[in-house]
């Protein structure tokens, strides 16, 4: 009688899935920042940020304040602004974001915190 082998397709399902998580956490930890910059600054201030600036604000008003925002990343994506200024910027941003609003008081607040550190 030729016994049959239970339990290896199950040894090899866990074994691929600790595979995946380890390539995914070795993802993150040596391109976490670069996969930050890019989410935050396509999602967060192209989408969201711009939509909820002031509607006093016209169009070249807004669009200047996106550009520099996203200059601010680009730069930080270039290593030259430290990870501690652009966690504190993100989230400032974050913070200004979360009643779905901004003022111009809070606008005026944030630019300075990217001119600074540049």
């Amino acid at each position: 009688m030729i016994r049959k082998k239970e339990g290896s397709g199950l040894f090899l399902g866990l074994l691929v899935v600790s595979g995946l998580c380890i390539v995914a956490l070795g993802t993150f930890f040596f391109l976490g920042r670069t996969i930050t910059l890019f989410t935050f600054k396509n999602f967060v201030v192209n989408k969201a940020f711009v939509r909820l600036l002031p509607r006093a604000y016209n169009l070249e008003k807004a669009e200047a304040i996106r550009k520099q925002v996203y200059d601010f990343y680009d730069t930080a994506g270039e290593k030259e602004i430290p990870d501690t200024t652009v966690m504190r910027v993100s989230q400032k941003i974050q913070q200004i974001m979360v009643d779905e609003t901004i003022t111009d008081e809070e606008v005026q607040l944030l630019l300075p915190l990217m001119e600074n550190k540049k």
